[in-house]
């Protein structure tokens, strides 16, 4: 079945997160950007407590930014992800070059596999022609090269506006089997609702990534346990009708 990935931002929301039904705990500052890097104590705070909680299958990403060029404090940043085993590390690729994006796509996977525990996500943006920066189905041949794990889309600018107005479904399907026959996982983000979990579902995506649509108000608001369950309902709903 799809996972379900939750974006939180203090730990104060860790447990709506968890109890209503989140398979991934991602951790960000929604405020900084599309991934925005969380704060470390706010980091340090969320894996201690998962760790104390002791919850099977519970696993740990965090958001690494929205990289737009090489910067060496990225590796930094990227040892201490690996050294607090955390599961998943996303970068955003929001730069225009694609020599660069390898090039900090490679700097990151090298710096990840020095410990060998955390999964590299590489992010694309539905919205890519409004910033300009690589389109979607590019990154996977980018996650090829640098040995990553996962490739996402997900969408740069928050104004409402979800991946599914910027991309065909039919370019989700082929972002979808083109990763899967290089190996790699396929998450799809991007202020998705509800009403997506069918398609994202049918598109054979393996995670599905929300904040805004499990929080009361917008992204900016707290998440909730009750919208993260009816959520995760839909999704059980929706993977067992497409099972059959």
């Amino acid at each position: 079945m799809i996972k379900l990935l939750v974006s939180i931002k203090h730990v104060d929301e860790l447990e709506n997160a968890i109890y209503g039904g989140a398979n991934i705990v991602d951790v960000k500052d929604p405020s900084k950007g599309s991934l925005g890097l969380p704060d470390f104590e706010v980091l340090k705070n969320i894996v201690t407590k998962i760790r104390i909680m002791n919850i099977d299958d519970i696993e740990i990403s965090m958001a690494g930014g929205d990289v737009k060029e090489y910067d060496h404090s990225l590796k930094y940043v990227t040892y201490i992800a690996a050294s607090l085993n955390i599961d998943y590390f996303k970068i955003g690729l929001a730069m225009s070059s694609r020599e660069t994006a390898k090039f900090v796509s490679k700097e990151v996977s090298k710096t990840l596999k020095l410990l060998n525990t955390t999964k590299l996500v590489l992010v694309g943006y539905a919205d890519y022609s409004r910033i300009e920066s690589i389109e979607p189905l590019e990154i996977i041949d980018i996650a090829e090269e640098a040995r990553a794990n996962v490739v996402m889309i997900d969408t740069y600018i928050k104004d409402g506006r979800t991946t599914f107005n910027f991309l065909s479904k039919n370019y989700l399907q082929e972002f979808v089997e083109k990763a899967h026959r290089k190996g790699l996982l396929a998450a799809l983000a991007g202020s998705l609702k509800k009403y997506h979990v069918a398609d994202t579902i049918k598109l054979g995506f393996d995670i599905i990534g929300v904040r805004g649509a499990v929080c009361k108000g917008d992204r900016r608001g707290f998440i909730s346990r009750e919208l993260v369950a009816e959520l995760k309902k839909v999704i059980e709903h929706y993977s067992g009708i497409m099972s059959v």
